[in-house]
Parts: C-alpha cells; sequence; structure tokens
C-alpha cells in the first residue's frame, strides 16, 4: 500500500516542479520582453518630438 502511495507523491512533486519552472520561465520572458520595450520605445522619440520631418 505505500508504494502506490509513495510513486503518486513523487509524481506530484514532479508535476509541481514542472508547473514552477514554466512560471519561472515565462516571469524571465514577460520581464525580459518589458524592459527591453520600455528602451526601446524611449530611444525612437522624445516626448515633444514630431515624427513628421519639417520641409
Amino acid at each position: 500500500m505505500t508504494a502506490p502511495r509513495a510513486a503518486g507523491r513523487a509524481r506530484r512533486v514532479r508535476e509541481a516542479a514542472a508547473a514552477l519552472g514554466v512560471r519561472a520561465v515565462l516571469l524571465a520572458y514577460w520581464g525580459t520582453t518589458s524592459l527591453l520595450a520600455r528602451r526601446c520605445a524611449n530611444a525612437r522619440t522624445g516626448v515633444g518630438e514630431s515624427v513628421r520631418r519639417k520641409a
């Protein structure tokens, strides 16, 4: 009786660890993209700049 319980517990622990790993990867991805988006947005134009060229 104890062997199936231990196997079930080990499987749940593995699934929880996998879910935690996926969450960590997604958090790193979202953080990186948000930082890059902020950096690129600041490099494009200033607050008062016009996008059109003046003739």
